[in-house]
Formats: C-alpha cells, sequence, structure tokens
C-alpha cells in the first residue's frame, strides 16, 4: 500500500469519526425512533415495493406507531394509528403543520414565486389563503346552498342517462365518464353555473396534469424526493411544467372574467366568493394582496384536489358496487323504500339513508386512496409519542393505518358498510370520527363539505336509477395503482337502467 493510499485512508477515517462523533454530541439525551435498514442516497425507496400501504403496516407492527425512514434525501418519520396521528395533526404550536420543500413544490412555486394553497408552508400566506378559501366556501354555500344540490343533481341524473345508454348492451370503461362528471360539477363550482366544460380541453387536460402530479409526488417517487435527478431527467419535469401551464391558461380565462364582471352582493360561485371575502376583510391588508395569480393559484388546489379525490373515490365506490352486487342491491332497495322513484335523491334524504351513507364511509376507508395524506414537515424541533423529532424532518400520517387498525376496526381486509352501522338505524359516531379520509388538524381539506355532498348525491343518483353489473368476463381487481391519490385499475361494466 502507497504512503498517499495510506494517508487518504486515515484522513477518511478521523473524517468518518468526527462526524460520528459531532452528530453523537448533538443528540446526546434525545430519543429517536428506530426503522428498517435503509440503503446509502435512496433510503427506503426500494423497499416500498407494490403496495406501499402494506409494508408500512408491517413495519408498523415491528417498530411501533412512530418509526423512521429515509425517503431519497430527507429524514423522515412515520406516524401509525389513530392515536398517534391524532396527537401529530393535532400538535402544540403547528409543529407538524409544515410542508417539505420537495421538487414537485419548487415546480409549483415557480409560477407565481410562490408557495401554493395545498402545498405550501404553514406560513402567514398560506393561512390568509386558508382562512379567504374557508370563508368563501361558506360564503357560497350559505348563499347558494339550493343552486348547489340542483347543479349536482342534474349532472348526476344526465351523466346515469349516458351510462345506460353507453353501457346497456356493451360493457365499456366508464373511467372518462367519470371524470366528466365530476370536472364538470367542479367547474360549476368555481367559476359558474351553465359553464361549458370542454372534454378534450378542459376535462382532458386537468386529468394528464393531475396525473402527472400523481406520478411525480407518489409515495416512492424518486423525482419528487431526489433534486438532484430533476437534472438528469429534466423532461419530466418540463411535461409537468407544460400541463400546468395548459390548465393554469383555462384558469386565468376565468379569472380575468370574474375580475371584470363581479358585482358585490351577487355572488355567481366560489371564484366570487374568494373576491368578496377578501374585500371585506380588512386584516393585515399590508401583509396580504389577493392578486390574480394568487386566485388562480387558490382556484388551481381547489380544482384539483376536488377534481382527483371525488373522481377516483366515485370510480371505486361504482366499482365495489358490481363487485359486492348485494350491497348495491341493499342501497338500491333503502333509497326506494326510503324515496322511491318519482323525485331524485336530495340532501334532505341524508338522514334517512343510513346504509347508503355507511357504504360510502366503508369505500372511502377500505380504499383509503390517500393512505399517507400528503407530506407534513416538522417545523421546529418537537416531541411526538415520546421521541424526538428534528426540526426538517418529513412527517408521514399514514392514514391507512388508521383505517386499517385491527384493534379498533376487527376485520379491516373485509369491506363491509355495516360496521359503521349502531343499531341498524343510525350510523355509528365512534366509528365516523375514526375515518381521516380528509386528512385531520389544520390541514385538513378545507373542501370537505362540498365533497362530501357531491359524492353523496351523485352516488345515491345514480344507485337509484342505475344498475351496476359485472360482465361475465370481467375480474374486477380491487388492487389499486399507487400514486399520491390511489386509483383503481380500469374496469368495464354493465349499466342496466331500473324499472
Amino acid at each position: 500500500m502507497s504512503e498517499f493510499t495510506i494517508v487518504l485512508a486515515t484522513v477518511f477515517t478521523v473524517f468518518i469519526t468526527v462526524l460520528f462523533l459531532q452528530r453523537l454530541l448533538q443528540n446526546r439525551g434525545k430519543r429517536y425512533p428506530n426503522g428498517p435498514f435503509g440503503f446509502p442516497i435512496v433510503g427506503h425507496l426500494p423497499l416500498f415495493g407494490n403496495n406501499p400501504p402494506k409494508t408500512f403496516m408491517k413495519w408498523w407492527k415491528i417498530y411501533g406507531d412512530v418509526f423512521s425512514i429515509r425517503l431519497g434525501s430527507w429524514n423522515t418519520v412515520v406516524v401509525n394509528g389513530y392515536n398517534a396521528v391524532k396527537s401529530a395533526a393535532e400538535h402544540p404550536d403547528d409543529a407538524f403543520s409544515g410542508r417539505p420543500n420537495f421538487v414537485s413544490t419548487d415546480i409549483l412555486k415557480e409560477r407565481i414565486k410562490e408557495d401554493t394553497f395545498a402545498f405550501g408552508n404553514f406560513s402567514p400566506v398560506y393561512l390568509k389563503q386558508r382562512k379567504l378559501a374557508s370563508k368563501a366556501l361558506r360564503l357560497f354555500t350559505s348563499k347558494r346552498s339550493e343552486i348547489i344540490e340542483e347543479l349536482v343533481t342534474s349532472e348526476a341524473k344526465d351523466f346515469a342517462d349516458i351510462l345506460v345508454k353507453k353501457y346497456n348492451r356493451h360493457s365499456g370503461q366508464i373511467e372518462l365518464d367519470v371524470q366528466t362528471l365530476v370536472t364538470r360539477i367542479i367547474y360549476q363550482f368555481l367559476y359558474g353555473r351553465n359553464k361549458t366544460v370542454d372534454v378534450d380541453r378542459h376535462v382532458k387536460a386537468l386529468i394528464k396534469a393531475l396525473e402527472e402530479f400523481n406520478d411525480l409526488t407518489g409515495s416512492g417517487s424518486p423525482l419528487d424526493v431526489l433534486p438532484w435527478l430533476r437534472y438528469v431527467i429534466p423532461w419530466k419535469v418540463d411535461e409537468l411544467r407544460k400541463s400546468f401551464a395548459r390548465t393554469d391558461e383555462i384558469m386565468t380565462e376565468q379569472v380575468q372574467e370574474h375580475y371584470e364582471t363581479f358585482a358585490p352582493g351577487n355572488i355567481r360561485d366560489v371564484a366570487d366568493a374568494i373576491i368578496a371575502s377578501d374585500a371585506d376583510d380588512e386584516e393585515n391588508k399590508d401583509r396580504y394582496v389577493l392578486t390574480r395569480a394568487r386566485l388562480n393559484l387558490t382556484l388551481a388546489d381547489l380544482q384539483g384536489a376536488g377534481v382527483d379525490t371525488t373522481n377516483k373515490t366515485l370510480s371505486w365506490m361504482f366499482l365495489y358496487m358490481a363487485k359486492f352486487p348485494q350491497v348495491q342491491e341493499r342501497v338500491y332497495t333503502e333509497i326506494n323504500d326510503k324515496v322511491g322513484t318519482a323525485r331524485s335523491v336530495m340532501l334532505k334524504d341524508k338522514p334517512d339513508l343510513v346504509y347508503t351513507n355507511a357504504v360510502i364511509l366503508e369505500v372511502m376507508r377500505i380504499v383509503t386512496q390517500i393512505p399517507f395524506s400528503l407530506p407534513h414537515y416538522a417545523m421546529k424541533n418537537a416531541k411526538l409519542q415520546g421521541y424526538d423529532v428534528d426540526k426538517d424532518t418529513v412527517v408521514i400520517f399514514n392514514l391507512f393505518s388508521v383505517h386499517h387498525e385491527k384493534e379498533f376496526w376487527k376485520d379491516p381486509e373485509s369491506f363491509r358498510p355495516e360496521r359503521f352501522l349502531s343499531d341498524g338505524k343510525s350510523l355509528d359516531e365512534e366509528k365516523c370520527n375514526h375515518m381521516f379520509a380528509f386528512s385531520h388538524g389544520r390541514r385538513r381539506c378545507v373542501g370537505e363539505f362540498l365533497a362530501k355532498m357531491n359524492l353523496f348525491l351523485s352516488f345515491s343518483i345514480v344507485m337509484q336509477k342505475c344498475k351496476i353489473i359485472k360482465p361475465v368476463d370481467e375480474k374486477l381487481d380491487l388492487t389499486p395503482i399507487p400514486g399520491l391519490v390511489y386509483s383503481s385499475k380500469p374496469y368495464k361494466l354493465l349499466v342496466q337502467e331500473r324499472n
């Protein structure tokens, strides 16, 4: 061995020893959660497998409610089970309410050099945007509740007729039809009743952008957590930029029109409601101004989240109804008994359609289509379940574990809607409160009410008018496709009109 090699080896050994001792001193007195062994550079990404929620459930059993992994370049803590997730989401001082600065966040921020609403950090800008969005949604629903219900009802009835017309004799994939339904409803929520939705320009462009974003941000996606990859495969980032540019162009047109035609006291839609809410709020005017670009971003988040999650939830519901025809028949029987066929299901019927509500909850529970919520971020050093979590640590809320907690649900892998019934006549309040489908805490989905209303009416009206049938040669695989929002595998259905 040459002298140079010996010197090099000695320097390297000393360097590693110093780093180790420095880390030891820094961490003295701290207690960090354990976790599985990972790999250099990529961390635990290769270990997630084809079904990350199942992998995380195995690690939960081994390492407990809080365990540590590494997402590429990021130290990460995974929080599991109802009690631990609730504790983290409600942590004092919003310690875990931040968002990590992933590659996807940078791409979103490029649009106006500022954090977005859903993916932005827990900052004064975020708080202002959330306050505005919450106030606007309350204003819109209070002023236009009847119009909102009429809109969803009308669209859902037309959708049911389309399904019967297209798939009565020949089975087919209903995915685009569901996407079109949800996009039409959300689009009109945001930009006004009777707005024309072009399937090619609006629906397909939006779904394409959302799918590309899901691929980039989904659990186990290296591009999002290994920043240097954006320079290795720059075309992936460019594709996403182009997709968002197309959807931004659509929103920019609508925002321009709203600013030109806005009239105080005439709240036509959510965009109007946001402008009105901002105009009425004098607090912190010197710190925040609702520019058109910021309104664009807020609407983009409401549109993206609303379309993607609602569309995929409905697709899962129809898949499960075909897979479990006895459940579908019980839903139809309840609707027929409580509402009949002379009129459409209405929001006022919701308390009476207990089993129908239980089915919606059970599909959302068993699928948990956003199994890890959106990634959280420790904004300060904090304690969680007795463990230390350092500032700048990514924090993952494992919502799948909450919805599949065996000690609480007993048989979480079984599709059993009656688990949500307390006495056959009402919903079990404890089990309903155990659902975190819209996340929990200060980052809980701001559009939860509209999403639940949309899902209930759309699903109930289709069940009232249609019979969903599994084709003889169709397997109906319930295994999800991983992403930020987990989608079902493509499937075909027959749809017949109820007599």
